[in-house]
Order: structure tokens, then sequence, then C-alpha cells
């Protein structure tokens, strides 16, 4: 056997193994987070809280980049009639958050937020690469009330009955006054495409108490749970919208390959 053939075989295998974020497929993820506003009335109680999601490895969505020449890449110039072309960085930064204007699940977010069923809480979209799972990072969202213009009375005793409705198992990251929702989205790629969902969701509902009559007519109070969680990791096809589903919000999320030209 030709040793030099050998050698170029094995040098380009452990290229391929050993290949960059910037030589992996690049991806647009979207997603949007809604909530079922027909869990209110359906009777389904939660009494225990099932942990709340791990974002240690997580990474929160670049929203713009800095202004200066560090947004262009080391990258070979590309000569055009008269003009000198340089790719721009913001081509190639994993986790940038994607403009308005080039999201495709409009129509979606648009029949929920016409629908008496559902409430849509965030609309996002972000590009990166392929990345394997001990590689890839988590993308950390979250969402909090709008705030409403109240007297300082009556801030008082809402911070009072929001100290006491979170419980003790929240860390302080997570003491914080009127949440949504907060959790981690990760895309990861193998042979295939994964995404792995983990949401804690705070609905209103979930702060009021279940009372009911014992036998011997005493009253019961039980409190439920502060908040419910969607813990799910699945394999995707890119183009295809896949929904992930909980008694009180969802989240649909679609995958497509990244055009940088």
């Amino acid at each position: 056997m030709n040793t030099g053939f050998s050698l170029r075989i094995f040098i380009t295998l452990i290229a391929l193994f050993f290949i960059s974020p910037l030589q992996a497929a690049w991806y647009q993820v979207e997603v949007i987070v809604f909530e079922n506003l027909e869990s209110v009335s359906d009777g389904e109680l939660w009494y225990e809280n099932p942990g709340l999601p791990d974002r240690s490895n997580s990474i929160a969505l670049i929203t713009e980049l800095a202004d200066s020449e560090e947004d262009v890449i080391d990258a070979p110039l590309v000569e055009g009639g008269n003009q000198t072309i340089q790719q721009n960085k913001a081509e190639l930064i994993p986790y940038l958050q994607i403009a308005e204007e080039k999201l495709r699940l409009d129509g979606i977010h648009r029949v929920l937020k016409l629908s008496r069923e559902y409430r849509p809480h965030m609309h996002v979209s972000w590009q990166q690469p392929g990345l394997s799972s001990a590689s890839a990072r988590a993308v950390h969202i979250q969402k909090f009330e709008e705030p409403e213009l109240i007297t300082p009375e009556q801030n008082l005793g809402q911070t009072e009955i929001n100290s006491a409705v979170l419980s003790d198992e929240l860390d302080n990251e997570y003491q914080v006054k009127d949440l949504i929702f907060d959790g981690t989205i990760r895309l990861r790629s193998s042979r295939f495409l994964h995404v792995d969902v983990d949401i804690a969701y705070f609905p209103e509902f979930l702060s009021e108490q279940n009372e009911t009559i014992n036998e011997d007519n005493s009253l019961f109070v039980q409190q439920q749970a502060d908040y419910v969680r969607l813990q799910e990791s699945r394999k995707i096809k890119l183009n295809e919208i896949h929904y992930f589903d909980h008694p009180v919000f969802g989240v649909i999320i679609r995958a497509s390959r990244l055009n940088l030209n």
C-alpha cells in the first residue's frame, strides 16, 4: 500500500473528527412559547414542584454586536469589480439573535395571538452551528410580566404576596416578581438533529389554594405547586414544525439551514 496515500487518508479523517464550529453546518432555530388559556378550567391540579431547569451551562442570546473592528473576521478578501468585500463576522457568531423580519413562523404567531384559547409570550430566533452533545450550549430564555403602574402601598402588598407564593426551593435567581417562564432550549447534532426543551412555567392560577371540606366538616387547605415544568428531548427534522405540549403551556420549534450567502 502506498504509505503517502494512507497518511493522507489518516490526516483527512482526523480533520473531519475535529471539525471546528466554523466548518459545521449552521442552523436558524425559531421558537414560540405560548400559554394554554383553557388549562385554568380543565380541573387539573399540581401539588409538587417538579424541580427547576439546570441553567449552569446555558448561554444568553446575543442581541446586538459591538461597533468595533472586532466585528469583522480575518477572512479572505473577495474581489467584486472595483470593490473589495470582506465577510461580516455577524454571519458566524453562534447564538446571535436573528432580526424580526427574518422570522418564519409569523403566521403561527399571529393565529395564536388572535386565538381565545392561547396566548403567545415569546417569539424568538437565533443562529448556531450544529455541534455535538458535548459542545452544544443550551440557550437560556425567560419572560416577565409587563410592569404595571401601582401605588407604593399596593406595591408593598404585592411584594409580600409574591414572597409567600414562591417556595423555599427557588434559588435567588428565581426570586423575581412576575416571572412567567424560565428555562433552556438546546439544539445538538449527531447523525440526526435533536432538541432538548426544559422550561419552568409560573402561571398565576397555581398560586391559588385548593380548599375542600373534610368529612368532619373541617376546612382542608392544600397549597398548589408554584410552577410546572416541560422537559423533553426529541429528534427533529429540518424545516418541520415541532410542537412540545404541556397542559398549561406549549413550545413550537422550527430548525432550518442558515443561508450565509
